[in-house]
């Protein structure tokens, strides 16, 4: 037991102790409020305090299999902050006429080495030299960028209607008469002599205008570098080059809403050497941050339509409807993101997209970084797609469309379907483009006659020529018209309302009945069982195998239209010059042609609705969607069923007996499988076009096969069209080329087993 003596000590000691510590404290708060407050108080208010979002990773997208088709890598982005750069930088033109030098030299110096070996000058082949595409300034006026200065696009399309309608806005302020008058015409015309869709509703005939038809490339950019100069400082004397420079970013910064609210992404993808240079001239670019952002990285040249686009956020976007919008609204957004555009990135852009992060970071007068606060809070990559596409047969039907179409100077599509399960193996359009370069080959994209962004597969509408009467075979044997012993004479020709319709499928007359009719695709047997028919019942057909609705693929899509006197009612309504259906129109439209327009998915869909006996899926492009780190299913697709057609083993019998006939011995395709190892059976057709092109009126033959294989149990139905190929054997060559790809073809691992990169960033 511790004696009061020594108990006594101890206390004293601790109190001694205390009162050191209690000292010390006292003049520590002394140093620092007295004798250097002033000082630290000078100190503190040097350092700031930043906040800024950091980007998620877009989700991946794969194959069927798991291999990989858009994954992320890590760049670097220069962005513009309005209050530093642009509000209160009086030699704001000057230093963004140096930094887009900067870029349009760093991106330069990023590609010099690229070289391209593709069929086709639109895509480059896999067998060609690794690109990256480097830094791209986004300069997204559809202006050329040197004098004589031209529109980029074709008229109506979204860039160019985004300008037009740019245009009409700053008539006024730009000094563009005949925009001015045009919109005083047509307000006018809104009041006097309004106008009706089809619903009746209203059309505002201002929003029809499109001023780029009004006023030249050249007087635009003329007006708008008058105004620049004189109302916001942009510098005089000026080449014609760098005032195009200027007043297209300035156009890009107005399509964004540059404002305190939105920053503007300058360039996106640039080299480190550029950004050591910005920080090392810090303060001659104040207001010029750089940012990490997740690029997008293509691991495959093939595909582009079915994957998509992605490009920056617009304000008919942020608060507007147009892909996807508002997305002022939506959870985890900001002015400055980059959304999709196109393709799966943009009907899947609500999995793909992910969360942005937030940083906060305390940093003194020289940049330097002292602390990273505690409310920071990691990005969330969007979710990864497994798409039902075979990259492999994907990549076989480009290049064969490629080889086969080249030669006619215009376009085509290959769709494949599983005809069990709706599941998309193959969705290739020609000409195609290369994601990776889309940037920087934009404006030869846009200004190609050709039209390589538009995806013929979803969004090209053709006449199915003789594609088409299978249909009309099913129909009238349904209907009681015809049976198996119905035989029509054909002599080449096919008289009716005054009006000589012939027939060149054979060369000799002919007694057939429908298998043989099918065969050797006889129009005249076709036209007799039309005009019992008629189009009404043709429409009604049409309906149930999907032809002339939009299929619910994930992507655009337009729905065309089935011939017919209902359809052609609605389209005079819009164009009273129309005539109305005749009986003429009942015969033409049983072998493909009057008023009929389907995509190849369509037909695609429609034979496999065909060959399945009468299961019309919803095509998907989609198998299944999981979270970043592959580590749980958020949606996995099913087959969906959206119609049951009704027709009898005996009506499918007598149709697929002609289909087989017409890969055999002496059929429409019997030149290219007749010695397939693999049964296929099929449909060819020929379906006529006629369009104007600078007033001269040109006729041309687009060729169309629709076939499916094994015959027997079929895996594969295939719709193959080419634009000016003249037959449907023209095309079935590439059936062949993708038929022989799926059947040599292993199937390799499946996604389960990969692990993605799908890193956030930092």
């Amino acid at each position: 037991m511790v004696n009061k003596t020594q108990l006594l000590r101890r206390l004293l000691v601790l109190g001694c102790l205390l009162l050191l510590c209690v000292g010390l404290a006292g003049g520590q708060l002394i140093q620092l409020q007295l004798i250097n407050g002033e000082s630290y108080v000078r100190r503190s208010a040097s350092f700031l305090t930043t906040t800024s979002t950091v980007s998620a990773a877009r989700g991946e997208i794969l194959d069927r299999y798991g291999r990989a088709m858009v994954t992320n890598q890590t760049g670097f982005s220069l962005v513009l902050i309005y209050s530093s750069f642009w509000e209160d930088k009086e030699d704001r033109f000057e230093v963004l006429l140096d930094l887009a030098n900067r870029v349009k030299a760093d991106g330069q110096a990023s590609t010099s080495g690229d070289t391209t070996d593709g069929e086709d000058d639109t895509q480059t082949d896999t067998d060609t030299t690794e690109q990256t595409s480097g830094a791209v300034l986004n300069d997204v006026m559809p202006i050329t960028d040197t004098a004589p200065y031209e529109y980029i696009g074709a008229e109506g399309d979204a860039e160019r209607k985004a300008l037009s309608d740019y245009i009409k806005q700053s008539a006024d302020t730009l000094g563009l008469q005949a925009v001015k008058d045009a919109k005083t015409a047509a307000s006018t015309a809104n009041e006097e002599n309004p106008q009706y869709d089809a619903d009746g509703n209203a059309i505002d005939q201002v929003s029809q205008i499109d001023a780029t038809t009004l006023v030249s490339a050249s007087e635009f950019v003329s007006a708008m570098r008058t105004y620049m100069e004189q109302n916001l400082g942009m510098q005089t004397g000026l080449s014609d080059a760098d005032a195009r420079t200027l007043i297209g970013l300035y156009y890009s910064m107005r399509r964004v809403g540059f404002n305190n609210n939105a920053t503007f992404t300058l360039a996106d993808n640039v080299s480190m050497d550029l950004i050591a240079y910005i920080k090392e001239h810090h303060q001659q670019y104040t207001g010029v941050d750089v940012q990490s952002e997740a690029i997008r990285k293509y691991d495959t040249t093939y595909a582009a339509h079915v994957l998509g686009t992605v490009g920056p956020m617009f304000t008919e976007e942020w608060s507007g409807t147009k892909n996807g919008g508002p997305y002022e609204s939506k959870t985890g957004y900001t002015m400055n993101d980059t959304i999709g555009k196109s393709g799966l990135e943009a009907a899947l852009e609500s999995y793909l997209h992910g969360t942005a992060g937030s940083r906060t970071v305390e940093t003194d007068l020289g940049g330097d970084s002292i602390t990273d606060h505690a409310n920071s809070y990691a990005p969330q990559p969007g979710d990864n797609v497994i798409t039902t596409i075979d990259l492999e047969l994907q990549e076989v039907a480009e290049k064969s469309l490629a080889n086969y179409l080249s030669d006619y100077q215009r376009g085509g599509a290959a769709v494949a379907l599983d005809p069990d399960t709706g599941e998309v193996l193959v969705m290739a359009s020609y000409p195609t483009y290369n994601l990776e370069n889309y940037n920087k080959d934009y404006d030869k994209i846009s200004s190609d006659s050709r039209f390589p962004e538009l995806n013929r597969a979803t969004l090209g509408l053709y006449p199915p020529g003789s594609t088409f009467k299978v249909l009309t075979a099913i129909a009238a044997l349904e209907e009681g018209i015809i049976d198996a012993n119905t035989t029509y004479t054909c002599e080449g020709k096919f008289e009716y309302g005054g009006v000589t319709f012939l027939c060149n499928n054979h060369d000799q007359p002919m007694t057939l009945d429908v298998t043989q009719a099918i065969k050797y695709s006889c129009n005249v047997f076709f036209y007799n069982v039309g005009q019992q028919l008629t189009g009404a019942h043709l429409e009604n057909w049409c309906d149930k195998f999907g032809l002339g609705n939009v299929t619910g693929v994930e992507i655009a899509e337009y729905a065309g239209q089935a011939a017919g006197p209902t359809e052609r009612a609605a389209n005079r309504k819009k164009d009273p010059l129309l005539r109305e259906w005749q009986g003429g129109d009942d015969v033409n439209a049983a072998i493909g042609q009057s008023d009929n327009l389907f995509t190849p998915l369509q037909l695609a869909n429609y034979m496999a609705a065909v060959v399945n006996g009468g299961t019309l899926h919803q095509p998907t492009l989609v198998k299944s969607i999981k979270t970043y780190d592959y580590s749980d299913v958020v949606e996995e697709d099913q087959p969906e069923v959206i119609g049951t057609i009704e027709f009898s083993d005996a009506t499918r019998d007598l149709v697929m007996k002609g289909m087989n006939e017409v890969t055999a011995e002496g059929g429409t395709a019997a030149t290219t499988f007749a010695d397939y190892p693999i049964k296929v059976g099929g449909k060819t057709g020929s379906a006529e076009m006629t369009e104007r092109k600078d007033g001269v009126e040109i006729n041309y033959t687009n060729g169309l096969f629709v076939a499916f294989a094994p015959f027997d149990d079929p895996e594969i139905v295939i719709c193959v069209v080419g634009e000016g190929a003249g037959h449907g054997s023209a095309v079935a060559p590439i059936v062949r080329d993708i038929l022989d790809a799926y059947f040599a073809e292993e199937e390799p691992d499946t996604v389960e087993s990969v692990q993605s990169e799908n890193t956030m960033v930092p």
